[in-house]
């Protein structure tokens, strides 16, 4: 293999990295466009929808491209004279890499693209002449493209590229599938922490040894007021030591096992640390599918009731459990959480300003913060959703 084709080789194999890599994260784009160019020594890369009943471009990654000429485009490219509007239907179809040269041969006019207003106003000023496209959906509503432009003093695309191209816009149309799939496991997965977040009861997903997976809003205060469960160390854990054994068990006898789950549910009710009814804990073994459908996560979805009266912690409750702050900075903070300035919470104390200086001090070295209204903000993000993991 020559030098210069050994370079090509690891070019492409970095792009095509960053095209998967893009559709974990969109963030990715622009190293995939970036790649692009180093590969076909482009002036331009895009990755764009066209939606034909609107007749405008959405979703874009564009680079080489000015948002002047962008407010531009749909104006030229939707006109009637561009021929990759007029042949559209036949030309954007799914694994067809488009071509100057194959648009003059499909329809039979040498140089028809050159005649358009949208070359002679649109790429032409812009130094763009030859291009290189192909399509990864169809709908009309929204046919996905990748196009890229190359400058008039270079050669046309050679057979090669256009080869390479092809090849590419394969990783490419998998990769948007991986996009479309992932997008639509997150809604299923917002809408079902919505639909759990809206019950009165408690509902824990956690791994055979209590790692959090998931809790709705009533199980995460339940945790907050640590006097039956407790989250500590990323784990579900029993507020009493001597419960913890128990709490265990139940977890390791409902984990999905090759055999198939549970054949019932168990209940564990532990008593609280201090007054109150004693927490029931009911469990269900649950498998959450993973990267394919013969990959599973053993989980144990957890339901807790026998609280429905109990009221929901204190913020000082909770910043106590959340930051390991001590009582009294757990109310400096919760007076500057109800808008005081430092000044005016000392004074509902029943400090003096520098002791409440000196006690702040001590809540931003907790909390990770060097600032007041810092800590307002996280605090006040915080207690939105109080101990939700990452």
């Amino acid at each position: 293999m020559s030098r210069a084709a050994a370079l090509m080789h690891r070019a492409t194999e970095a792009l095509t990295s960053a095209i998967y890599d893009a559709a974990l994260d969109p963030l990715h784009w622009p190293a995939v466009l970036a790649h692009l160019k180093t590969c076909f020594r482009t002036e331009a890369e895009t990755f764009y929808v066209l939606d034909f009943d609107t007749r405008r471009l959405t979703q874009a990654h564009l680079a080489g491209i000015t948002p002047h000429w962008m407010a531009c485009f749909d104006g030229l490219y939707f006109a009637p004279d561009n021929p990759w509007n007029v042949h559209s239907e036949a030309l954007h179809r799914l694994g067809m890499v488009r071509t100057n040269e194959r648009l003059d041969a499909y329809t039979r006019e040498r140089g028809v693209l050159y005649r358009s207003a949208y070359y002679q106003e649109w790429m032409r000023p812009q130094g763009f002449r030859y291009s290189l496209g192909n399509t990864l959906t169809n709908e009309r509503s929204g046919i996905v493209n990748v196009t890229l432009l190359r400058a008039p003093d270079l050669p046309t695309f050679s057979a090669r590229e256009v080869q390479l191209f092809e090849r590419l816009s394969g990783h490419f149309a998998r990769a948007l599938r991986i996009r479309e799939r992932l997008g639509a496991a997150a809604l299923r997965r917002d809408q079902l922490a919505g639909a759990l977040d809206s019950l009165h009861g408690g509902v824990l997903i956690v791994t055979p040894d209590g790692a959090l997976v998931h809790g709705n809003r009533a199980a995460l205060q339940t945790l907050a007021q640590a006097d039956a469960l407790v989250y500590r160390q990323g784990r579900v854990q029993a507020a009493r030591p001597a419960w913890q054994p128990a709490l265990a068990a139940l977890l390791q006898a409902h984990a999905p096992r090759p055999g198939g789950l549970a054949a019932s549910t168990d209940t564990l009710v532990l008593p609280r640390t201090g007054a109150g009814l004693p927490l029931r804990v009911q469990a269900a073994g649950l498998a959450l599918p993973l990267s394919s459908a013969q990959s599973h996560r053993p989980c144990v979805l957890l339901a807790l009731s026998g609280t429905p009266h109990d009221p929901p912690p204190s913020r000082a409750d909770w910043l106590r459990q959340a930051h390991a702050l001590t009582p009294a900075e757990a109310r400096l903070a919760e007076a500057l959480l109800d808008g005081l300035s430092l000044r005016h919470a000392a004074e509902r104390l029943g400090l003096t300003y520098g002791s409440a200086r000196t006690r702040l001090k001590g809540v931003f070295h907790k909390t990770g913060v060097r600032r007041q209204a810092e800590l307002v903000a996280r605090l006040q993000r915080e207690l939105a959703t109080p101990l939700r993991p990452h």
